[in-house]
């Protein structure tokens, strides 16, 4: 016979009514929650794979949240793109026009102003900015506007090469990003060209001007040497300028190191290996570079042509024969025509002999008189002037970088006896021809662009619904391991409290015997 004290009874029945509620807790916290395992000792071996399911989730969560940001900027930087493409567009439309030989000097200004507002509108879109405010096209340079202005007025690239990527899935690696230096400034270009740049030490006052490719032969033969236009003080206020490559130091203009700097006049126009630029401001020590290069920036571009339109004049003008007096004799050539004086004879008879001339080199040519000069007009083709062995006298002026000067038969100093003189038409028409292969370069690179970006956007959309039906799969077997069958919770929980409150009432029963009742 097993003794039970009345300790033993209580202790028993407290221990049961316990157990009994904490059952009934547990139900009612799951049916609260609608988990079934909140804790890892309600099923250790469901809440090990519940904590890895919710791992996979959380992974994958981040990665959504990257396709996300990934989609956003694309498609900002696709917006952006898409304008600038409208833009250019609209340049082009602009040179055309612009090319047309009914266009007065008026036209061609008005043109020009709205090329300055298409010029701004493209960099305002270079500088876009995604949703976080970081330049989308300054590579890691984020913080920093992709394009700005330089002292000399141009447009100038201030990022990086650095492309942005962003994690979407294990191992797998998108592009976010293209560097505006790859897409605005590395742009072929339809022929040899420059861009110039001052020294951040020169005087706050000096600057260089965009320029104009003249001819494209003497650019490409100069290219890729880069040169240095160095001001001078030539004493008594008078300044000159020297032209050097810039890392050998080789003397360019003037041809040899000990020849006097050539005056320097703030605004006038310096002609050097096929290019045309001018500086104004500049001040002793002042330095200048000139950049031969085979690419341009489509900023560059839209600037040249502004450039052409303010500068180079759109008329069948070749240069200008200021002084001529031919011994008898003597003979000249103009491009491939030899013109003969066996009398000698003066300017008159020089226009005589290209006007009356039928040789074809001199077709489209015209010498006129106007007043003591004697203007050449071209309509389309250079004129090159060989007085080697003239020993008459000869004064040109609006050659192409030399002027003959001749007198009686002596070559002036810093003069020479043969030259090439500008046809401004045909440069300008040149220049035309270059801006729209240019823009249609430019236009390209962006297209290209676009199509890349249009990939990587497909690319987030495929892995995009990858991710949303792992992540679909994963929560569906970790809500078959977590959460609660609320039928069977709330059948159980009322089974449960039906059990608590009988084991109450006898326990209440059973804890009032005591073996004095029976005495």
């Amino acid at each position: 016979m097993i003794r039970i004290s009345s300790q033993q009874i209580f202790s028993g029945g407290v221990n049961r009514l316990q157990d009994l509620n904490v059952n009934l807790n547990q139900t009612q916290e799951q049916i609260s929650t609608g988990k079934r395992v909140n804790n890892p000792s309600d099923d250790p071996v469901a809440a090990a794979r519940i904590l890895k399911l919710d791992q996979e989730v959380g992974r994958i969560e981040t990665y959504q949240r990257n396709v996300g940001l990934a989609e956003n900027r694309l498609q900002r930087e696709e917006s952006s793109l898409s304008s600038m493409v409208d833009i250019v567009q609209r340049v082009r439309e602009l040179t055309v026009q612009a090319g047309s030989g009914s266009l007065s000097a008026q036209d061609r200004q008005s043109i020009s102003a709205e090329l300055k507002q298409r010029l701004e509108q493209l960099a305002s879109q270079a500088n876009t900015q995604d949703s976080s405010g970081s330049y989308i096209f300054s590579g890691f340079q984020g913080d920093s506007p992709a394009f700005a202005k330089s002292a000399d007025g141009k447009w100038v690239y201030q990022g990086d090469e650095g492309q942005r990527n962003l994690e979407i899935d294990d191992g797998v690696n998108v592009a976010i990003s293209d560097h505006g230096k790859e897409l605005f400034v590395n742009v072929p270009s339809s022929g040899p060209t420059f861009f110039t740049e001052s020294d951040p030490d020169n005087s706050d006052s000096a600057r260089i001007s965009t320029g104009a490719v003249l001819d494209p032969q003497l650019v490409s033969d100069a290219s890729p040497t880069d040169l240095a236009v160095t001001i001078e003080d030539l004493g008594g206020g008078a300044l000159g300028y020297r032209v050097t490559e810039r890392e050998s130091g080789t003397p360019v203009v003037p041809p040899a190191a000990a020849d006097p700097a050539i005056p320097y006049v703030s605004g006038e126009s310096i002609r050097v290996d096929g290019m045309q630029f001018e500086i104004t401001g500049a001040e002793a020590g002042d330095q200048f570079n000139i950049n031969t290069s085979d690419k341009q920036s489509v900023f560059s571009s839209i600037e040249k042509l502004i450039y052409g339109l303010d500068n180079l004049p759109k008329q069948p003008d070749a240069g200008a024969i200021t002084d001529f007096n031919a011994n008898a004799g003597d003979s000249l050539k103009i491009n491939d025509a030899t013109l003969s004086f066996p009398t000698g004879g003066g300017i008159q008879a020089l226009a005589d002999k290209i006007n009356g001339s039928d040789d074809e080199s001199l077709a489209g040519i015209e010498a006129r008189i106007e007043g003591t000069e004697l203007k050449l007009m071209s309509s389309g083709k250079e004129v090159s002037i060989d007085a080697t062995g003239f020993n008459g006298t000869l004064q040109t002026s609006g050659a192409r970088f030399d002027d003959i000067g001749i007198t009686t038969g002596t070559v002036d100093a810093g003069a020479t006896d043969t030259a090439r003189f500008i046809s401004s038409q045909a440069t300008y028409d040149q220049l035309i021809a270059d801006s729209l292969g240019n823009l249609d370069n430019a236009q390209e690179t962006i297209l290209r662009t676009q199509t890349e970006i249009g990939g990587r956007l497909n690319q987030l959309e495929s892995t995009g619904e990858f991710l949303d039906n792992s992540q679909l799969y994963a929560k569906d077997i970790r809500s078959q391991l977590q959460d609660v069958d609320y039928a069977e919770a709330i059948s159980n929980l009322s089974f449960q409290s039906f059990v608590l409150q009988a084991a109450q009432q006898s326990f209440a029963q059973t804890s009032q015997l005591s073996l004095f009742d029976r005495i």
